[in-house]
C-alpha cells in the first residue's frame, strides 16, 4: 500500500502547520469499484491541519470520487476513514456536515428554482443566521466572496461563475474545520481568484484542513502546500509543492513535458480570410468586428460580464443579433448561423450534455446525417466514427452505451467537442473550452482545435484564461462593456497585454452600462416579480373578477349569495386535494391517486359517521380516515424512493387498487353521511362557508412554510435538483416519503368537505379529481418540472375552476364545453406563465 510522507514545513511555503500535527483525516486503502469499474484502487493519504493539499489527476483518475467519499456522497467499497483519529463508519453527508467537512463542487450544487437566500439557507445550519438579521449576514457572505448579487433573485439568472461564487461562500460560511474545494477556479477571472486564494490563506492559517483539487499548474505554486497525484484511480506520488518541478507533476500526471502544452501557430503571414464578423450587435454587446484568416485561431478576452458570451451565442443562433457574417466570402442568414456553428457551451450540464442520454448519443445526435443513407442509419458507421474521434481526443468511458453522467466532468467536456466536430461544421465557437479539463485533455483539445482552423474551418475560443489564450490564439480581440476595446496579433498576444487590454479597457455602450442600470432598478420590482411564483396569482384574480362579472351580465343569479357559497363550498374539496397535488408537483413528482383516494376515503367514512352513530363511532370514522390516508402516502412515498417506482407507475397503481377497494366496499351508493356532521362542516358566515375560510388559512400557512422555513426549502430543493439537494445533506428519501404523505393528508381534508356535498358514501364519486387537480394546480402556476410552486396561485386556481364549471351551466351550454373551457385555460396559463418567465429572465 502507498505511503503518504509526512511533510514538514519551510518558510517559503504558503502556509505554515506544525509537522507533528496529526491529521484531521486519514484515507487508508480506499477502494472504489462503479459497475465493476474501479474508480479507486488502495488510496491511502493524509490531510493535515491549517495546510493547503492539492489533489491532482487527469478527468477520471478518482479526485472527485475521493472528495465524494470524504463529504459522504459515496461509500467505500474496501477502506477506513478516520475524522482526528476517529473512524467514522458510514460517513454520510449528515455525517460529514456534522464533523465540519464543507465542499465547493466543481458542478455547484445551487438550486436554480431557489433564491440565492434560500439557496444559502437551505445548505446551510440554522445557527449561522442564529445570531443577527438573516439577509445581513447572508450578504456579508456574498460580499467575503465578492459576489455582488441581489438576495431575492433566483438562482438560474446567475452566471456559471457567479454559482461558483456562491458555492465558495456556501463552504467557507461555516468557518469548517475541513475544506474541499473541487476545481474553484474554473469559471473565476483573475480577481475572483486572487480573492479566493487570499480566503483560503485565512481559514488555513485558523487550522482549517484545505482539500484543493485543480488541473491548474501555476495555481499549484501560489496556494499549495503539498500535492498528491492520483492516476486510473491509483496513487500516483506525491510531495511538498516546493521540493517537484511542473515537469515531474506532469510526468506522474500524464507522461507528458510542458513543452507540448500548445501546437504551432499559423505560419503564413497574410492567410486567406475565411470569416469575417461586421458590426455584429446583440442585447449586450454593439459593433463587433473581426476577421479571421486560415489556419487562424481567435480568441475572445475580457473580464466576465462584458459581453464575450453573448457574442458566442450570437455566433451559434442562440440569440439575436444585427450586422453581417460572411463565410468564406458568402453573407449568412440568422437561420444559416445556427445551422452552420458548432457550439461547445461553457455550462456543460445545462446546454452541453442531456443527462438521459448514452456517451454514444451525446457525441453523434447532431451528426446523424453523416452517418446514414436514405434515412437509414448506419451503425457500423456511427461506432467507427465515434471510436476515431473519441481516440484522437482520448476519451474515457466504461462503454459507447454508458451513461453520460457516468463520465467524469473533463470527459463530458470531449464528449461535446466530439459532437462538434462530427456534425462537420462551418465554424466551431469554443466557449470555455478547457473549464474542468485536466492538462493531459487539454493538450488534445489545442491540438485538435488547431488541426481544424489549419483545414480551413474557423475557430473562435472565448476563455477566461490570458494564458490559454496567449498560447493557443494568432489573435485576440479583447471586450470591454460589449465594445473591442483593443485586437492583439501575433507577438502581441502576451498574457500580460490581454490583461492589461482588459482591465484598462474604458469604452462604453450606450444602453450596457448607466442607461441599463437605471433601466433595470427602475424595472426591478416588477422583473422580481414576475421571476416569484406568486406572479400568477394577480392575473387569476383579475380573471375570476372578470368572469364573474360577464357571466352576472348574462344572467344576474350568477352573483347571488347562494351561487358564490356554492362555488366556494365546491372550491374547498377541490382546493385542498389541489393543495396536495402542489406538494408532489413541487417535489418533481405527481400523484394520481389523489382522486380515487378521496372517492375512498368518503366510502370508509360512510360506515361510522352516520345519523344515530355515537360521538365515539364518528369520531372513529374521521380517525380512520386520516389514518387510511396516512398509510396511502406512506406506501406511494415507499414505492418511489425504495422500490424504484416512477411517481406516476406508483400511483397509477394506487390509483387502481383504491377505485378497486371502494367498490369492494361498496358496490353503489350507500350509508348516508349524518346531517348534523354536515351542517356543521358547512357552516356558513354569511355567504362564505368556514371551510373555504380554512382553506385559504392552510395555504397561507403553507406558503409560509414554503418560503420561510427549512421544510419548504427543502421540498423545493429536490425538485429543483435532487442530486444537489443530496450533496447538501438533505435527506431526499425522507423529505419525498414526507412529502406524499403529506399529499394524503391533504386529500383527506379535500374527502371531508367531499363528503358533506354529496352525502352519501359513493364508489364512484371522486375519480374526477385527480383531473381537476392537476388543472387546478397548473393554473396556479406550479411547474410541473419541480421546484416552482405556490399554494396561493393553487387556491385562486381552484376558485378559477369551479367558477367555470358553474358558468358553463348558468350559460346554459352543454358538459362539452367545460372540457373545452379546462383546455383552453390550461393552455392559455401555461402559454402566459411561460412568457413572463422568459422575459423576467431577460
Amino acid at each position: 500500500m502507498p505511503k503518504v510522507a509526512a511533510m514538514k514545513l519551510v518558510e517559503t511555503a504558503p502556509l505554515s502547520s506544525a509537522p507533528e500535527a496529526a491529521p484531521t483525516i486519514r484515507l487508508s486503502s480506499i477502494t472504489k469499484l462503479f459497475s465493476g469499474v474501479v474508480a479507486l484502487s488502495d488510496v491511502s493519504v493524509e490531510i493535515l491541519p491549517g495546510e493547503v493539499h492539492a489533489i491532482l489527476g487527469e478527468n477520471g483518475a478518482g479526485k472527485s470520487t475521493l472528495m465524494n467519499i470524504i463529504s459522504g456522497v459515496l461509500q467505500p467499497d474496501i477502506g477506513v476513514i478516520e475524522f482526528n483519529g476517529e473512524v467514522i463508519s458510514p460517513m454520510t453527508p449528515e455525517r460529514a456536515a456534522a464533523l465540519g467537512v464543507s465542499i465547493s463542487y466543481q458542478h455547484p450544487a445551487v438550486l436554480d428554482d431557489l433564491s440565492v437566500l434560500e439557496n444559502l439557507r437551505v445548505a446551510l445550519p440554522d445557527r449561522v443566521f442564529a445570531v443577527g438579521n438573516p439577509a445581513e449576514i447572508a450578504r456579508a457572505m456574498l460580499d467575503d466572496v465578492g459576489l455582488h448579487v441581489p438576495l431575492t433573485a433566483r438562482a438560474d439568472c446567475l452566471t456559471v461563475a457567479k454559482k461558483h461564487l456562491l458555492e465558495i461562500a456556501k463552504a467557507l460560511a461555516t468557518r469548517p474545520p475541513v475544506l474541499i474545494l473541487d476545481e474553484p477556479t474554473a469559471a473565476l477571472d483573475q480577481d475572483a481568484t486572487e480573492m479566493l486564494f487570499a480566503r483560503i490563506r485565512s481559514v488555513a492559517a485558523q487550522g482549517t484542513a484545505v482539500i484543493y483539487i485543480t488541473h491548474r499548474l501555476a495555481e499549484l505554486r501560489q496556494i499549495a502546500h503539498r500535492v498528491t497525484v492520483l492516476r486510473d484511480g491509483q496513487y500516483a506520488g506525491g510531495a511538498l509543492v516546493r521540493d517537484v518541478t511542473d515537469d515531474d507533476l506532469l510526468a506522474m500526471i500524464v507522461g507528458r513535458s510542458l513543452a507540448s502544452a500548445f501546437p504551432p501557430k499559423a505560419q503564413e503571414a497574410d492567410p486567406e480570410i475565411n470569416f469575417v464578423v461586421k458590426g455584429l450587435s446583440g442585447r449586450k454587446f454593439h459593433d463587433i468586428n473581426f476577421a479571421i484568416g486560415r489556419g487562424q485561431i481567435i480568441g475572445i478576452a475580457g473580464v466576465e460580464g462584458n459581453g464575450q458570451s453573448g457574442v458566442m451565442r450570437a455566433l451559434a443562433g442562440l440569440e439575436p443579433w444585427k450586422g453581417e457574417v460572411l463565410l468564406k466570402g458568402v453573407p449568412l442568414s440568422a437561420a444559416e448561423v445556427k445551422a452552420k456553428s458548432a457550439y461547445m457551451p461553457s455550462d456543460r450540464h445545462e446546454e452541453g450534455i442531456i443527462a438521459d442520454l448514452t456517451v454514444r448519443e451525446n457525441a453523434t445526435f447532431s451528426a446523424l446525417d453523416q452517418f446514414s443513407h436514405l434515412g437509414i442509419l448506419s451503425r457500423r458507421k456511427e461506432l467507427g466514427e465515434v471510436g476515431r474521434v473519441f481516440g484522437s481526443l482520448s476519451v474515457k468511458t466504461p462503454g459507447l452505451d454508458a451513461g453520460i453522467l457516468s463520465l467524469s466532468g473533463g470527459n463530458q467536456q470531449k464528449v461535446v467537442m466530439s459532437r462538434a466536430l462530427m456534425s462537420r461544421p462551418g465554424f466551431i465557437l469554443a466557449d470555455e473550452p478547457t473549464q474542468g479539463v485536466d492538462v493531459g485533455a487539454r493538450f488534445e483539445i489545442y491540438r485538435i482545435l488547431r488541426e481544424v482552423s489549419q483545414s480551413g474551418t474557423p475557430v473562435i475560443v472565448n476563455s477566461s484564461d490570458a494564458a490559454e489564450l496567449e498560447g493557443l490564439c494568432d489573435v485576440v480581440i479583447v471586450m470591454s462593456r460589449g465594445r473591442v476595446a483593443e485586437t492583439l496579433r501575433g507577438e502581441d498576444v502576451t498574457e500580460g497585454r490581454i490583461v492589461a487590454a482588459a482591465v484598462k479597457a474604458q469604452s462604453h455602450v450606450a444602453g450596457v452600462g448607466e442607461a441599463t442600470k437605471a433601466a433595470k432598478s427602475a424595472s426591478g420590482g416588477l422583473r422580481q416579480f414576475l421571476q416569484s411564483d406568486n406572479a400568477t396569482v394577480v392575473p387569476l384574480a383579475a380573471v375570476v373578477v372578470m368572469l364573474g362579472l360577464y357571466v352576472f351580465g348574462q344572467n344576474e343569479n350568477y352573483l347571488s349569495a347562494f351561487n358564490i357559497s356554492n362555488i366556494l363550498l365546491l372550491a374547498t374539496a377541490l382546493g385542498f386535494i389541489a393543495l396536495g397535488q402542489t406538494v408532489a408537483l413541487l417535489m418533481g413528482g405527481i400523484d394520481l391517486s389523489v382522486g380515487p383516494l378521496a372517492g375512498f376515503l368518503v366510502v370508509v367514512a360512510s360506515f361510522f359517521i352516520n345519523d344515530g352513530q355515537s360521538p365515539q363511532t364518528i369520531a372513529l370514522g374521521f380517525a380512520l380516515m386520516f389514518l387510511a390516508a396516512l398509510a396511502v402516502g406512506t406506501i406511494n412515498g415507499c414505492l418511489i424512493r425504495f422500490a424504484n417506482f416512477t411517481p406516476i407507475a406508483a400511483t397509477l397503481a394506487m390509483y387502481i387498487g383504491l377505485q378497486g377497494l371502494s367498490f369492494v366496499l361498496r358496490d353503489g351508493p350507500g350509508g348516508y353521511i349524518n346531517f348534523a356532521v354536515m351542517d356543521t362542516i358547512g357552516w356558513k358566515l354569511g355567504p362564505l362557508p368556514v371551510a373555504f375560510l380554512v382553506l385559504v388559512v392552510v395555504a397561507l400557512l403553507a406558503e409560509y412554510v414554503l418560503r420561510k422555513r427549512r421544510l419548504g426549502w427543502q421540498f423545493r430543493a429536490v425538485g429543483s435538483h435532487e442530486e444537489s439537494a443530496r450533496r447538501m445533506g438533505i435527506r431526499v428519501n425522507l423529505v419525498i416519503i414526507g412529502g406524499y404523505i403529506a399529499v394524503s393528508l391533504f386529500t383527506a381534508l379535500g374527502a371531508v368537505m367531499l363528503m358533506v356535498q354529496i352525502g352519501v358514501g359513493d364508489p364512484a364519486q371522486g375519480v374526477n379529481y385527480t383531473l381537476a387537480s392537476i388543472t387546478a394546480v397548473v393554473l396556479g402556476g406550479t411547474s410541473l418540472r419541480g421546484g416552482r410552486g405556490t399554494f396561493i396561485g393553487t387556491v385562486m386556481g381552484a376558485v378559477l375552476l369551479t367558477e367555470v364549471l358553474n358558468a358553463v351551466s348558468f350559460l346554459g351550454l352543454s358538459q362539452t364545453y367545460q372540457y373545452l373551457f379546462q383546455g383552453a385555460l390550461i393552455l392559455a396559463a401555461a402559454l402566459i406563465y411561460s412568457t413572463a418567465r422568459r422575459q423576467a429572465g431577460n
